[in-house]
């Protein structure tokens, strides 16, 4: 069992400051934008898809905006939004970390605590009493209520003072060289400012002269991880930017995805706004037209993360391998080789070559990473495309491969791991052709005849590939992207797969046991529509317009595989149902599919009647949906059986 353990290489799905990505000139070109005072004050827009390494740039922001030697009189406070996602106004939580941690600071902090104190206490009730997380919300409503207006923002004060070191990722175990701590509390109720009329002008003025009076050249703010908060907080949190943009001196960095930021905007906004006015389509652009022009207003800089290339990707899959499978004392001079090599020419890959010349004494690459280093080259291309260049998807099925290779090992099932990386390739960049592929090999004991054709298929002269491809069903396999996974070693015609599908099972049986690989957006829309709160479905089904790209295939699958997995339960099904309704692309399909896939006794009687509901308003549904009731109907001893004959009386007199 040790030696098993030992074999097993997992690595973390955490940001970063050691840069494996080469993103050190992202942040070196964010970094010189946000500390040059002429175009302070400036708030800035890190964007990128979920997991594309923006954490990582603010984590490499935050270290080297910390060096004092380099910028003595920069300060950088780094914020988790999602850590102010339980509380009742995240806007006054944000607030106030930023004044109590700019009081605590260790260079800074005897200059501005008087300042920040004053400033506390000139946030208002109305901008402070809801800074409550649910469970203390009754201690701060007390205090407010025996206090009067000026105990509020000493309630808030204590409760955002809480929640500072978790903002900052601090623990009780950190080295505190800081100074002793505050009992902001009681300084603010000692504080003679009270608060008046001109609240917002007189907070940005105060907060100007307290950087000028403090020697402070910027206040630099990271905030990292907005676009996991609901659209209320994600809101929240803009909103206290929006105070500070006209305070001179400060900078603001802000990570997220753009596409829930536009997503959150539009729900706040924008939607209310334009809710009675206009068609749709006119609606629709005037919608995004708003919501553009307050991104714009908003954010001075948007800094768009490119996706890695597949160079980049077999760098990536390379450096990550080093790190599990390298002596570490040895890692140094890969990096270093690596930083060198990519000064020369940043189209590169970082190669077995380049790697083994940088081993000192010229020693031999261990056995496994030349195998991994192999297997990057041979696949770089491929996962680029399919996990369209992210570096967290990739990192993730790396981790699930060693994880399938160490389960395979203690159920002692003799595995290829060639074989086992190409289908974990498959599986990660398109889902729902692994599954097409699982019900092959299911149906054939393990060797699938349509996968010899196509690999055949693939290995043609690209001009043979030209000629019109036979009307087979098979066309979603003949797609470029596809063409160059069937042609990767090894060939798995003739292979044996079943146990390679039986490791694989959490993702056959039900993709929502693998649903953390699923971007937030699609997992709230997901959990949102799966709840048996009407409220919360109504807010699943606003979400789901918003899905962009491969997202909304993602969700429609997720809700199929849900709905044939717990046949007794209607909310999957009738998810499928309203979204076909309204003309999502592909959900009507989907429920006739989740139909056909179980059981007529097993069968929900609503759902013949919503697929009936369905062919009136999609024609192209009509014949597939005749068919299928049919068979259905033929079941007339089944509650699902009367309902079908019901519904395809009901269809045929409508036609």
């Amino acid at each position: 069992m040790s030696t098993q353990q030992q074999s097993i290489h997992v690595w973390q799905d955490n940001e970063t400051e050691i840069d494996l990505l080469g993103f050190d000139v992202h942040a070196d070109l964010i970094r010189s934008v946000i500390t040059d005072p002429s175009v302070l004050p400036v708030t800035v827009g890190v964007f990128g898809d979920w997991g594309g390494g923006k954490s990582s740039i603010m984590k490499m922001l935050q270290k080297e905006l910390s060096n004092e030697e380099t910028y003595p009189n920069v300060v950088c406070l780094y914020f988790n939004g999602w850590t102010f996602e339980g509380y009742e106004d995240a806007k006054s939580a944000l607030l106030s970390s930023i004044l109590i941690q700019l009081g605590e600071h260790k260079k800074f902090g005897a200059k501005a605590k008087d300042w920040a104190v004053k400033l506390l206490k000139r946030l208002k009730w109305m901008e402070m009493g809801k800074l409550a997380v649910k469970h203390v919300g009754i201690p701060i409503v007390a205090a407010a209520a025996t206090g009067g207006l000026a105990a509020a923002p000493v309630a808030a004060a204590a409760v955002a003072s809480a929640v500072v070191s978790s903002a900052l990722g601090k623990t009780d175990a950190d080295d505190d060289t800081g100074p002793p701590e505050i009992n902001w509390s009681s300084l603010i109720e000692a504080s003679p400012e009270k608060p008046d009329l001109m609240g917002v002008r007189k907070f940005r003025e105060e907060f100007e002269k307290m950087l000028a009076k403090t020697g402070i050249s910027v206040l630099v703010v990271l905030i990292d991880d907005l676009d996991r908060c609901l659209p209320e907080r994600l809101i929240e949190t803009l909103e206290a930017i929006k105070l500070f943009v006209s305070v001179p001196r400060t900078a603001f960095v802000i990570g997220a995805d753009p596409r829930i930021v536009r997503h959150a905007i539009s729900t706040r906004y924008v939607k209310r706004q334009l809710e009675h006015s206009g068609n749709a389509s006119e609606v629709r652009q005037e919608e995004e037209g708003l919501v553009q022009d307050y991104l714009e207003k908003l954010i001075q800089v948007p800094y768009q993360l490119p996706r890695l290339s597949p160079s980049e990707i077999e760098t990536y899959v390379n450096l990550l391998a080093c790190e599990k499978l390298l002596d570490p004392a040895q890692i140094p001079a890969v990096l270093t080789a690596w930083r060198n090599t990519r000064a020369q020419n940043v189209y590169a890959p970082f190669t077995a070559e380049s790697i083994h010349k940088a081993l000192t004494g010229g020693a031999e690459l261990p056995a496994k990473l030349k195998e991994q280093l192999d297997w990057s080259k041979a696949v770089a291309s491929v996962i680029t495309e399919g996990l369209k260049g992210n570096p967290r998807q990739v990192k993730r099925m790396l981790n699930a491969m060693s994880l399938r290779k160490q389960l395979a090992a203690i159920a002692k099932i003799s595995i290829r791991e060639e074989i086992l990386a190409k289908l974990m390739v498959l599986e990660y960049s398109n889902l729902p052709l692994f599954q097409e592929l699982n019900q092959w090999q299911a149906a054939e004991k393990g060797v699938p005849s349509k996968l010899k054709i196509l690999e055949n298929e693939s290995l043609k002269e690209e001009d043979a590939s030209e000629t019109t491809p036979p009307e087979d069903g098979l066309g979603k396999w003949r797609t470029p992207s596809m063409l160059s996974w069937l042609r990767m070693r090894p060939p798995l015609s003739g292979a044996d797969l079943r146990d390679y599908f039986w490791l694989a099972r959490d993702r056959t049986g039900s993709t929502l046991s693998g649903v953390t690989m699923i971007p937030p957006k699609v997992q709230m829309a997901l959990h949102k529509l799966l709840s048996d709160n009407a409220g919360e479905n109504a807010l699943g089904m606003k979400l789901v317009p918003g899905l962009a790209g491969p997202e909304l295939p993602v969700l429609l699958d997720l809700l199929k595989q849900e709905a044939e997995r717990h046949p007794d339960r209607i909310m999957a099904a009738g998810a499928l149902h309203k979204l076909g309704i309204q003309k999502v692309a592909g959900a009507g399909a989907k429920l006739i599919e989740v139909a056909r896939s179980i059981t007529a006794d097993s069968l929900l009687p609503s759902i013949p009647q919503n697929i009936a509901e369905l062919a009136q308003h999609e024609p192209q549904l009509r014949g597939a949906s005749t068919e299928l009731l049919r068979e259905i109907a033929a079941h007339p001893k089944t509650k699902a059986g009367k309902a079908a004959s019901k519904a395809l009386d009901s269809l045929q007199k409508k036609a």
